[in-house]
């Protein structure tokens, strides 16, 4: 396997258009199935559909415009807009992901679209986190959504009704050895979720272990978590992958992970930076093959070329990076 540097500063080119009309910054972009249906999530607590079917002369279609909560969080910030969108494989409806709730539309006309009821992870909307991820299944019956500082932080919902979700099961990936100053708030975060492409799997990208050590301060290891998701009403955890702090030091929390084409490989990239692979042949036994480098922070997205061969990563320092994955 070898990572394609840049010895060399690469050639500039300028964007094909540059789409504008949010009025704060972007959090999330998404094509539709098709490729000819791109939306945009804002922190003014709306998601733009533009038609990119001319690149060079994209229109705005319409705005999915989002109540803005009344409320605070526990910290006194006001909330923070949408963080993911996610399209069912049909393109028939799009999923938005804010600070307390998901709201599903049904986009089958995009110059009129329908708002179904929003979801919360948590019967006391107070007490949800924001909601950081949003993806549907394969199949376009699941849905998988992931949360911040709440005890609800990874949810399975059925979307046979897509308007309407129910949710069906909780994915909560468990605090070990956390002092309770590191646990009040619940079970650790869900930054990514991700589906095999068979729906078979499921993989969660969490904060995980706290280890303290006197009054030197605390290491925080991040996790990626495999469910088995065949039965989605009993999701089965069939084992969890950690970094050893050891040889990486503070892996910190996991912010990203993405399935292979073929299934046999899972891509996590955390805080400190690290991309690995995980060998999940044997989903019950998960083993990290190989660590990538060349991002300087925290890498926040992965994804997977459709034939498997190329691996790109993006992160805080504000590249890309691309691997080759043979």
């Amino acid at each position: 396997m070898a990572f394609l540097g840049r010895p060399s500063p690469p050639p500039s080119r300028g964007p094909a258009a540059a789409l504008s009309g949010h009025g704060r910054a972007v959090n999330a972009v998404a094509f539709g199935p098709d490729g000819r249906l791109l939306a945009s999530g804002s922190s003014d607590w709306s998601v733009l559909l533009w038609d990119v079917t001319d690149q060079a002369n994209p229109t705005r279609s319409v705005a999915l415009v989002h109540e803005r909560p009344g409320w605070l969080f526990r910290d006194g910030w006001r909330q923070g807009g949408v963080h993911a969108v996610s399209f069912s494989p049909d393109g028939r409806f799009i999923a938005c992901a804010g600070d307390r709730a998901v709201t599903v539309w049904d986009i089958s006309d995009p110059a009129r679209p329908s708002r179904g009821a929003p979801v919360t992870h948590h019967r006391h909307v107070w007490r949800s986190g924001p909601v950081r991820t949003v993806m549907f299944s394969p199949d376009g019956r699941l849905l998988t959504t992931g949360s911040d500082g709440d005890k609800n932080t990874g949810v399975l919902w059925d979307v046979s009704e897509p308007t309407h979700p129910v949710r069906i099961a909780v994915v909560r990936p468990q605090a070990r050895d956390w002092p309770k100053a590191l646990t009040s708030g619940g079970a650790p975060a869900v930054h990514s979720v991700g589906f095999s492409q068979d729906g078979r799997l499921l993989a969660t990208a969490s904060g995980d272990l706290g280890v303290v050590s006197g009054t030197y301060g605390s290491w925080r290891q991040g996790a990626v978590m495999v469910w088995d998701v065949t039965d989605p009403a009993h999701p089965v955890r069939t084992d969890a992958g950690t970094l050893p702090l050891a040889s990486l030091g503070d892996t910190g929390q996991m912010y990203a992970v993405a399935f292979s084409p073929d299934g046999r490989s899972l891509a996590s990239g955390c805080e400190n930076a690290i991309v690995t692979l995980w060998d999940v042949t044997d989903p019950t036994h998960l083993t990290a093959a190989i660590h990538l480098t060349g991002h300087r922070k925290a890498v926040r997205g992965l994804a997977f070329s459709p034939d498997g061969r190329l691996l790109a990563g993006c992160g805080v320092d504000t590249t890309v990076r691309l691997w080759e994955t043979y």
